[in-house]
């Protein structure tokens, strides 16, 4: 809604001006076509870098989570298949992690999206829901609980050293793409750079339907009006992407990826309560 009000604001700015300049002052005011070629560059080297650098934002974070995707699959098959026989305490062991690593991605994304919902107490056990609760990060308080888990594993013998290293590596390959994450959703885009495209978008509605008009007359409104209006409508589209960690249509479907690999992993734990994958919304994009 607020893009189409500034659409129509941008119509009626061209049209008053080219009016305006045709009727008014096409004899008394000299509009240079030097000013408008120079600021179209302007305009277009400051929209172009701006939408460059949100699509990076937004492609880093859908890596992040593809990394995501992969490694918790390789975390799966590693608790289902490096230990040792599956007796004794080694099936709770396995079940406690794969549920533990539901639970850190749940966490991960409701701290991303500023949420607290805390769907990820249903994956952890009384006492590991008890000890995360005091913990300002609590997907990096569950990723401790795994390692320690992981850790007297090792001391009982279920694994080799060899094989705890490879569960602490693949440990460390969540903590980093948690905090790549973090590091996206905290770090601010300086707002003053979209201030001031906003402000010279507007500068150009002003000035380039006057230049255009003494060229051609009132046939500068429609071309002024589509210039303009795709300048505005590329800028707009670097502000969709530039966070994608803030649940709107366009952004990394976080919810959407972690139903996946909670599927995924209930599944290789053959547990018979596996949810069904999340619907696209209005059947047009996933969340």
């Amino acid at each position: 809604m607020e893009n189409w009000r500034t659409v129509l604001a941008l119509l009626i700015c061209v049209t008053v001006t080219s009016v305006g300049y045709t009727e008014l002052l096409r004899e008394r005011l000299d509009v240079s076509v030097s000013v408008l070629s120079g600021l179209s560059a302007a305009i277009s080297f400051f929209i172009a870098f701006f939408t460059a650098q949100a699509y990076n934002r937004w492609w880093e974070a859908r890596k992040i989570w593809g990394s995501f995707v992969n490694d918790s699959r390789s975390f799966g098959r590693m608790a289902m298949t490096l230990f040792g026989p599956a007796e004794g305490d080694v099936p709770a062991i396995q079940h406690r992690l794969l549920r533990r690593h539901i639970a850190h991605l749940y966490a991960v994304k409701e701290r991303l999206r500023g949420e607290s919902t805390r769907e990820y107490a249903k994956y952890l056990s009384d006492e590991d829901a008890t000890r995360v609760n005091g913990f300002s990060n609590v997907g990096n308080a569950i990723l401790q609980l795994q390692g320690e888990d992981i850790d007297a594993a090792e001391r009982a013998g279920h694994i080799d050293v060899i094989r705890l290293a490879q569960f602490n590596d693949m440990l460390s390959r969540f903590s980093t793409s948690q905090g790549m994450a973090e590091r996206i959703k905290t770090t601010v885009f300086p707002m003053y750079y979209a201030s001031m495209i906003r402000l010279s978008i507007w500068v150009f509605v002003l000035v380039f339907p006057p230049t255009l008009a003494e060229e051609i007359g009132y046939e500068a409104i429609p071309v002024s009006a589509v210039l303009g209006i795709l300048f505005y409508l590329i800028f707009s589209v670097g502000q969709v992407m530039l966070d994608p960690f803030e649940g709107t249509p366009h952004d990394t479907p976080i919810s959407s990826i972690v139903r996946t690999i909670e599927i995924n992993l209930l599944e290789q734990l053959g547990d018979d309560n596996i949810p069904a994958p999340l619907e696209p919304i209005k059947g047009r994009y996933l969340m």
